[in-house]
């Protein structure tokens, strides 16, 4: 039978408080690992002693509601899951392209159901998200990539680390996640034929600041932002180098590259022979060396380009089709095939030569591969030359 005394509610398998805190009437149900305790005799007794002490805490404006019921706090103050991964993504410091990319991993965990109920994960309360139902979530989109859930889990754990970081939770569940096992896309370059058709084309059709955009982007293996963000005041045709040390993500200019490490770079012949015919275009002026000849402006990002000159420049040549961004690969390939040093190769790419190696390895262990052979038909041939002349 239920019974009420000191703000203590009994009922018949629960024990509720009720007091006021900060000008608001508060009901608690009093839980023990998630299930509301039983209302026995020594259960009745913590709930009253525990009634005397919050009102005494209150009286001396010591109480704490989120160490007497954390659940309840978390409540009040907004403290879902879907509000600490906004307060995370706050903090961060990113170009727009990668606030994109973790808006997509903040919408995943808001809108992909992680129980039987519908819930999401996002609705959930910090200190109540269980492992489960991450994983649950996860099971429910089997048509995502590895790639793309470790990208979204990877989000979430560093958004929970904060909260802990921030005392609003106790431990990070996400520590009991492990990665998505997934095969890295290798890097996808042109053919030298295919490399060579392509630049001819775009002499042919789009002879100017077109062609020579894809000359040097061919012939650099720059990054999209770095050669859309390359002004005058960067290039020396004196010394045959262009400093790489801003870039431009989606309209706006960065006075910082993507690894955040300015480099230079020593330019081949045909990549310099590019910038030459593209000084009648836009030198003068003294900004971007290339510009999107329709409008005479900078290239604010890869789409303009893509949709306007490099997929119909493809479909035309029935080339099977691969991002402007492959490009960089196809340099980067380019220089391996020719045997050149991988320390100076990954200096021209921006990457450290342990990065380099780990991208390129499929061209570096074929080079390799040959260069052993070779030796080995040299150490084969040597007797039988030695015997000949006997």
């Amino acid at each position: 039978m239920a019974g009420k005394t000191n703000g203590v509610t009994i009922r018949a398998k629960s024990i509720r408080l009720a007091f006021t805190f900060a000008g608001r009437r508060y009901f608690e149900t009093l839980m023990l690992n998630g299930e509301p305790i039983l209302p026995t005799p020594p259960n009745i007794k913590h709930a009253n002693r525990l009634a005397i002490e919050i009102k005494e805490k209150i009286k001396h404006d010591v109480f704490s509601l989120v160490e007497y019921f954390p659940a309840n706090a978390d409540t009040q103050a907004g403290n879902t899951v879907a509000a600490q991964l906004e307060t995370w993504l706050d903090t961060q410091r990113i170009e727009l392209s990668t606030k994109d990319g973790y808006r997509a991993a903040i919408n995943f965990w808001c809108r992909t159901p992680c129980d039987s109920l519908g819930n999401t994960v996002g609705t959930r309360l910090l200190r109540a998200l269980k492992v489960s139902h991450i994983k649950t979530a996860m099971a429910s989109r089997a048509d995502l990539t590895g790639k793309t859930l470790n990208n979204y889990t990877s989000v979430l754990r560093e958004a929970l680390a904060l909260g802990k970081d921030d005392g609003l939770l106790s431990d990070n569940p996400m520590d009991k996640i492990k990665a998505v096992p997934h095969q890295k896309a290798q890097p996808d370059p042109f053919s030298r034929e295919e490399l060579e058709r392509i630049t001819t084309k775009f002499a042919e059709k789009h002879n100017g600041q077109a062609a020579n955009f894809v000359e040097f982007w061919l012939w650099t293996g720059l990054r999209t932002s770095e050669i859309q963000g390359l002004n005058w005041s960067n290039v020396d045709l004196a010394s045959g180098s262009i400093l790489i040390s801003e870039v431009m993500v989606r309209g706006l200019r960065k006075e910082r590259t993507k690894t955040n490490v300015a480099r230079n770079i020593k330019l081949n012949s045909r990549a310099l022979a590019a910038l030459q015919a593209q000084r009648q275009h836009t030198q003068i002026a003294g900004g971007e060396v290339f510009q999107d000849p329709r409008y005479l402006s900078a290239w604010e990002d890869e789409l303009p380009f893509r949709r306007s000159f490099w997929t119909p420049t493809l479909a035309s040549l029935g080339i099977r089709y691969r991002r402007p961004y492959n490009m960089r690969h196809t340099y980067a390939t380019t220089m391996l095939m020719a045997g050149m040093n991988h320390s100076f190769c990954a200096k021209q790419m921006g990457h450290s030569v342990d990065q380099f190696q780990r991208t390129y390895t499929k061209w570096i262990d074929g080079e390799q591969n040959d260069r052993e052979l070779e030796l080995l038909e040299r150490a084969m041939d040597a007797p039988r030359k030695k015997t000949s002349r006997l």
